[in-house]
C-alpha cells in the first residue's frame, strides 16, 4: 500500500511544468490531439453551420435533417466502445491515423453528396471517425505522461472541443461564403478535408506509442517494462469490473446524469434568445462562439489546478467537481429568470465556465482509478453513461416541457435535475476516490512482480 500511497498523494513531489510533462511525455501525442479533436468538433460544427444551405438544396424537413445529422452523435458514443475493444489489441497510432482518414473521406463524401441517403452514411462515418477519440487518447494520454503533470495535458486535450466549438462555425460560414452560389455549402466540407488529411498524414509520421501504463511505472519504479503488458478484457468483463470501482461508477452515474443538461442547454438557451429576445442565427452562433473563449480559459486553469489538488488531497478533486457541477446548476437557472440580456448571458458564461472546470478534471479521474489495462474501455464507457442516461432523453424531456411552458420552464427543472443529482452523485464517490486509486495502482504492483519471476 506504500506504493498505492505514492501515486495517489505525494505532498513532497514536486508540481511538474507543462513544458517538463510535455518533454517526458513527448510533444507529438499532445500536438496531435488537440487539433486532431477540434477538427473532430469542427466537422460537425460545421453541418449546424451550413444546415439551412444543405436542407434548401435537397429539399428536406427540419426533422428529416436534424435525424439525420444527429446520427453523428449515436454513431460517436456507441463507436468508442469497439474503438476500444481494438485500442486494447492493436497498436493505437493506427487506429488515429485511419479514423483521421475516414474523417477525411467522410467530409468528401458530404461535399459530394447527391441525395439525402449520401448524407446520411457522409454523416454516419464523421460520427464513426470521431469514436476512437477519447479511448485512443485518453489512453495514450495516460500512459505517456508523467502522473505529476497528467491533468494539465488532459485540460489540453478537453479544451480541444470549445476550440472547435469557437471556430467551426464562422471557418464553415466564411469557407461557404467565399465559394458562394447555392451549393458553396459542398466547398466549405471539401476544404476542411484538406487540413484532416495533413493531420493524418502527420499522425503517421510523428505519433509514437507508449508502452501500456509506462507513467505509472516510472512514477513507482522509476523504470518501465519493455513490451506490453497484461491481457486485454473483453467488453462485458471490462465493464463488469470497472463498475466494482465505485469512485468510477459515481463519477459516471454523475456525468451521465449532467449529460441531461449538457444536451438540453445549448437548444433551449438558443430557444430563449430567438423567441424572446429576437436573435437571428447568426447573433445566436455569434454568441455561443464567444462563449467559448472564456471557457476555454478555465479549462486550463482548471487543469493546472487539479495536478496541485490531486498531490496534496487526491479525493479533493472529486469535491472540486461536484460543487464545479452544483455552481453551474444555480447560476445557470438564476440566469435564464434574469431579464436583461447582458445579465442573462453573463451568468450563463460563468455557468459554462464552471461546468469546464468540472469537466476537464473527468479524464484524468478516470485514469487515476482505472487498472492501466481497462484504461481504453474505461474511457469509452463514461460518454455511453453521459448520452443514454442523460443526452438522448434528457433532450427528449426538455423538449416537452419547452413545449408546453417554455425554454425557462424547460431549462429550470432539466438544470436543477441534472446539476444537483450529478454534484451529489461525484461529491458522494470523491470518499471512495483513495482506495480505487491504490486499488489500482497495486494491480500494477502485483503485475510487475508476477513479471520478476523466474520463467519456468
Amino acid at each position: 500500500m506504500e506504493n498505492a500511497e505514492l501515486v495517489a498523494a505525494d505532498p513532497h513531489n514536486p508540481q511538474m511544468r507543462l513544458r517538463d510533462t510535455l518533454r517526458h511525455g513527448g510533444w507529438a501525442i499532445c500536438a496531435l490531439a488537440v487539433p486532431l479533436v477540434a477538427m473532430e468538433q469542427l466537422a460537425r460544427e460545421a453541418t449546424t453551420t451550413l444546415a439551412p444551405d444543405i436542407q434548401q438544396h435537397f429539399g428536406i424537413s427540419d426533422a428529416t435533417l436534424i435525424a439525420i445529422a444527429g446520427f453523428t452523435g449515436v454513431a460517436l458514443t456507441l463507436g468508442g466502445l469497439p474503438m476500444a475493444w481494438l485500442a486494447d489489441r492493436v497498436r493505437r497510432k493506427y487506429l488515429v491515423v485511419g479514423s483521421a482518414g475516414l474523417g477525411t473521406l467522410s467530409l468528401v463524401w458530404a461535399g459530394l453528396a447527391q441525395e439525402t441517403w449520401h448524407l446520411f452514411v457522409a454523416y454516419a462515418l464523421t460520427g464513426i471517425a470521431a469514436a476512437y477519440s477519447n479511448p485512443v487518447f485518453g489512453s495514450l494520454i495516460s500512459d505517456a505522461y508523467p502522473v505529476q503533470g497528467r491533468g494539465r495535458i488532459f485540460s489540453l486535450h478537453a479544451m480541444a472541443t470549445p476550440l472547435g466549438q469557437l471556430v467551426g462555425p464562422a471557418l464553415a460560414g466564411a469557407a461557404a461564403g467565399l465559394a458562394g452560389g447555392p451549393e458553396g455549402w459542398r466547398w466549405a466540407y471539401l476544404g476542411l478535408a484538406v487540413p484532416y488529411a495533413l493531420l493524418a498524414v502527420a499522425a503517421a509520421v510523428f505519433l509514437k506509442e507508449p508502452a501500456r501504463g509506462q507513467s505509472d511505472q516510472m512514477s513507482l519504479f522509476g523504470t518501465t517494462r519493455e513490451g506490453e503488458v497484461g491481457r486485454p478484457s473483453g467488453v462485458f468483463a471490462a465493464f463488469r469490473q470497472m463498475l466494482k470501482v465505485k469512485s468510477f461508477l459515481f463519477l459516471c452515474l454523475g456525468i451521465g446524469v449532467l449529460g441531461l443538461a449538457l444536451y438540453a442547454v445549448p437548444v433551449q438557451v438558443s430557444l430563449l434568445l430567438g423567441d424572446e429576445y429576437g436573435f437571428d442565427a447568426v447573433t445566436r452562433g455569434l454568441v455561443f462562439s464567444l462563449t467559448q473563449v472564456p471557457v476555454i480559459a478555465a479549462m486550463i486553469i482548471g487543469g493546472r489546478q487539479f495536478d496541485h489538488d490531486y498531490r496534496r488531497n487526491p479525493a479533493r478533486t472529486m469535491h472540486v467537481v461536484g460543487f464545479a457541477i452544483v455552481s453551474f446548476g444555480v447560476l445557470m437557472i438564476a440566469g435564464v429568470w434574469m431579464q436583461p440580456v447582458w445579465l442573462l448571458l453573463g451568468l450563463y458564461v460563468l455557468a459554462m465556465m464552471c461546468n469546464g472546470i468540472a469537466l476537464v478534471a473527468v479524464n484524468p479521474l478516470v485514469a487515476s482509478v482505472t487498472p492501466y489495462r481497462l484504461r481504453a474501455q474505461a474511457f469509452a464507457i463514461l460518454p455511453v453513461f453521459t448520452f443514454l442516461m442523460g443526452g438522448f432523453f434528457g433532450s427528449i424531456f426538455a423538449g416537452f416541457i419547452s413545449d408546453s411552458y417554455g425554454p425557462r420552464a424547460a431549462l429550470t427543472i432539466a438544470v436543477a435535475v441534472s446539476a444537483f443529482v450529478a454534484g451529489y452523485l461525484v461529491l458522494h464517490g470523491g470518499r471512495y476516490l483513495k482506495q480505487d486509486v491504490a486499488a489500482a495502482v497495486e494491480e500494477l504492483v502485483k503485475d510487475q512482480a508476477a513479471d520478476a519471476l523466474p520463467q519456468k
